[in-house]
């Protein structure tokens, strides 16, 4: 093989060579007569002066201006053109530097995946260890998913094994006592132990306790003001039957109706009296069953007195 032809060898680069150094800079050598020209234009300027024209001398003033226009882009077109030729060597010096700096970011960028793959492993071995003591020390008999007290920073090269055991310590004590006040409401604690382990927040599992108990004594109260409506209501039907028994016509039959209000009465009576005959012989749990029932105030009255004649216990609404 040629040795001309041979690859360059590969060297490692040294911070001493990536120094930027400036072998020659002349800067400010620059020779021109801008200074002049300008200290001529301020003397100048006061024979410009808007006082020094008048309506009788327009061509005059068109003149000047166009004088003083040609003037000014004149001195701005050199300008730039200067400025071009001054710079472009800086130009290409920060082209140059700026193609060297990407080319080391993109060495950089690789490397530092490399970084990160280690890191990243390291992290993972780092959460077994962390699984594998929570285990050892009971965290599994706790009911709660180490990942909601889980702390990033426990993976950090910088955070020992001793400090996250004294922090999972803490918090498995801490828990506990939480679910020991909760024992205190014990209708509710089964329950409010899984809301617990859910959002391990006692504050707000001790308002849903109050809650859950606020309904049942609510719940309690209604009970118990119905009660007292139900059972008065056979004396209160009784007196109004009585009321409307002694208010019944002379001339009606032996309960106070005529005989067609009589059978429909009677036909009540039946039907009650086999329901009842039924509810001795099978002792049955009483039930309340809600009636609207058509007839005359007469026959209503008949059918009261039935029913608390046979202590059927009744509301009029």
């Amino acid at each position: 093989m040629n040795e001309n032809n041979a690859p360059a060898p590969i060297v490692e680069l040294q911070a001493s060579q990536l120094e930027l150094v400036v072998n020659e800079k002349n800067i400010g050598s620059l020779a021109t007569n801008a200074k002049q020209i300008r200290e001529l234009v301020k003397t100048a300027l006061p024979k410009y002066d808007i006082a020094n024209y008048s309506a009788d001398d327009v061509a005059k003033a068109k003149a000047d201006k166009a004088l003083l226009n040609k003037a000014a882009k004149s001195l701005n077109d050199k300008r730039i053109e200067f400025e071009k030729e001054f710079m472009a060597p800086f130009g290409e010096f920060k082209g140059i530097v700026a193609e060297t700096v990407t080319l080391i970011k993109e060495a950089v960028g690789k490397i530092d995946t490399v970084i990160k793959a280690d890191e990243e492993r390291s992290k993972n071995e780092k959460r077994e260890a962390v699984e594998k003591l929570a285990d050892s020390l009971g965290w599994g008999d706790v009911g709660v998913s180490l990942q909601k007290v889980w702390s990033d920073k426990w993976l950090n090269k910088s955070t020992s094994m001793k400090s996250i055991e004294t922090e999972i310590r803490a918090k498995m004590e801490s828990i506990a006592a939480d679910i020991e006040t909760l024992k205190s409401f014990a209708e509710d604690f089964d329950v409010l132990v899984v809301r617990y382990k859910e959002n391990l927040n006692l504050q707000e599992t001790v308002r849903y306790a109050n809650q859950l108990k606020e309904q049942r004594e609510a719940k309690a109260k209604e009970g118990q003001s119905m009660a007292p409506a139900q059972s008065s209501a056979p004396s209160d039907a009784q007196g109004v039957a009585h009321e409307t028994k002694n208010e019944a016509p002379a001339n009606s039959g032996s309960h106070g109706i005529d005989n067609a209000e009589r059978d429909a009465a009677d036909a009540f009576a039946d039907v009650l009296g086999q329901a009842s005959e039924t509810a001795k012989q099978e002792v049955a749990v009483p039930l309340t069953r809600r009636y609207e029932i058509v007839a005359t105030e007469e026959a209503l009255a008949a059918l009261e007195t039935y029913m608390t004649q046979h202590d059927l216990g009744f509301t009029i609404i």
